[in-house]
């Protein structure tokens, strides 16, 4: 079974950092708003810097970018086009798919039962004289032309 190497975890984790420290730095920005707006002077000269809520953002697709490509690899999330690479990178993601889906058909005894309904019976037909049409084996009559088999 394939694993997911360590640099790939790190890199990863380090994204999902980028990400909250990109949200903090964007919703700052809201609560620094907020808290002027409560103050009982205004002061117009203290508005908040935006560009906190733009390096946030920033930061919020980078670390979305770095998290993908930790877990996906370089080439499984396209930063690299190879096939053969991705094909490996991707990999655990493809075995843990196959597996839990194998988990979920070995728990259903549903599919064990269809399977068994198509072995259980065998169809007999058979051929009336008159017209040749084919009929179920516990037929008096042929559904064909009506006469008896």
């Amino acid at each position: 079974m394939a694993k997911i190497t360590k640099q790939r975890k790190v890199t990863y984790y380090i994204g999902a950092g980028m990400m909250v420290l990109g949200f903090i730095l964007f919703i700052s920005v809201f609560f620094s708003v907020a808290s002027m707006m409560s103050s009982p002077s205004l002061d117009v000269g203290r508005f908040p810097s935006f560009s906190n809520a733009i390096f946030g953002m920033i930061l919020i697709v980078a670390g979305g970018v770095v998290m993908n490509i930790g877990a996906r690899g370089a080439a499984g999330s396209g930063l690299i086009l190879d096939p053969d690479r991705a094909r490996e990178d991707l990999k655990p993601f493809n075995e843990a798919k196959g597996g839990m889906i194998n988990d979920v058909i070995s728990n259903i005894d549903v599919v064990d039962k269809i399977v068994n309904v198509r072995e259980e019976k065998e169809i007999i037909k058979i051929k009336c004289r008159s017209c040749g049409s084919l009929n179920d084996e516990d037929a008096k009559f042929c559904k064909g032309c009506g006469k008896e088999l």
